[in-house]
């Protein structure tokens, strides 16, 4: 049975114990306005816990096969999960190495937030969850790098050789090959997108130009998809039983290319996982290193002209995940002045800034400066 560690209803109690008191102002009865506004908070907080631990569940998760209930098995399966899932976060496949996370690793059985086993298919799972604070400090220890939650899906146009022609993978006829990869792309915390491959994709873009690699129609065709991170792939099954695969990932700033050929398809498809998570994690990922509480990096947001305008910004630098840390250092004018802390660096924050924001960057980071400005929607 699962045994979570923390209780989330005690925060519920609080927040209702502390919204009574404060609206009745005492023992006196409650205004009947005045419940209407604290049914609609509690309705806000209920909605917003259950998001975050939707949220949570998944990507501070992970499931691995175990022998049976026993207390051996559920410590070796707690390693392996916490090893996924700092892998997952962190966007970097040798995170385990680190002394810092090794040592965690080993003793991942009392750092386990909530467990649970599931049977799939005839075999037993272990559902592990951990904490994100816990994830992102063992990170933080072991100067690993982190990689937000919220990331680009990739595109996939695969090319299927076949003895009298080629055509594009699809669910229905390549679902092996199609759901392992997306299952793998999930274990690593990035989304598979596939084209609808309907006329408007038959017009863009034929299997005889992925298999030729032209890349400015290929790209052309994924901007409806609104993804500039594709990958491709071209699938060959030989008379012999082995598969040769050329994958090449790319998007506006990368190309990069693999040849993998092998009796084990599970094997081919990984390199692909790899090369495509391992490029974005590059361009994403940001090393999280111990920080004092004198290493803040300072913020100044020109623009800042309203109470809302104030709020929204305040809001979205509180949204970042790894900022444990923030304060108002002034205010003049439409200039807002903030110290974060958290993060390791000025440019660290630029990557960690929301993309579809309305905070811009104004110009290059410094070590520990940054400007930006709140701009138009």
């Amino acid at each position: 049975m699962g045994r979570p560690r923390r209780n989330p209803i005690a925060g519920l109690w609080l927040f209702w114990w502390a919204g009574l008191s404060y609206f009745r102002g005492g023992l006196g009865s409650v205004h009947p306005r005045r419940w209407v506004v604290l049914v609609s908070l509690l309705s806000a907080f209920l909605a917003a816990s259950a998001s975050h631990v939707a949220v949570a569940q998944g990507f501070y998760s992970a499931s691995v096969a175990v022998a049976d209930r026993t207390e051996g098995a559920l410590s070796g399966a707690a390693s392996m999960a916490l090893a996924k899932v700092l892998t997952r976060v962190s966007g970097d496949e040798e995170v385990a190495a680190l002394p810092a996370a090794a040592a965690a690793i080993k003793d991942a059985r009392n750092r386990l937030s909530l467990y649970t086993y599931q049977d799939v298919d005839g075999d037993l799972m272990l559902l592990a969850q951990f904490d994100s604070g816990v994830v992102k400090m063992i990170l933080r220890q072991a100067g690993a790098t982190f990689w937000a939650e919220s990331r680009p899906p990739v595109l996939l146009w695969l090319v299927v050789d076949e003895p009298f022609s080629r055509r594009f993978a699809t669910v229905s006829e390549d679902s092996l090959l199609i759901k392992e990869l997306s299952s793998r792309f999930a274990d690593r915390g990035v989304s598979l997108r596939l084209p609808l491959l309907d006329l408007e994709d038959a017009a863009a873009l034929s299997p005889e130009m992925v298999w030729q690699k032209v890349v400015p129609r290929i790209e052309a065709a994924s901007e409806r998809y609104g993804t500039e991170h594709i990958l491709v792939g071209r699938y060959v099954q030989l008379t012999n039983g082995r598969q040769i695969v050329d994958w090449m990932y790319l998007n506006k700033e990368v190309q990069r290319g693999l040849q993998l050929q092998g009796d084990e398809a599970a094997a081919l498809l990984a390199g692909a996982v790899d090369l495509a998570v391992d490029a974005m994690a590059k361009q994403f990922a940001v090393k999280l290193e111990p920080v004092s509480a004198f290493d803040r990096v300072n913020v100044a947001i020109s623009g800042v002209e309203t109470f809302g305008d104030y709020r929204s910004v305040m809001r979205i630098i509180e949204d970042i995940s790894v900022v444990d840390g923030l304060q108002v250092a002034a205010v003049e004018g439409d200039l807002l002045v903030l110290k974060v802390s958290g993060v390791g660096s000025a440019d660290a924050l630029a990557r960690l800034l929301p993309q579809a924001s309305r905070l811009v960057i104004s110009d290059q980071p410094l070590e520990r400066s940054l400007n930006l400005r709140w701009g138009q929607p």
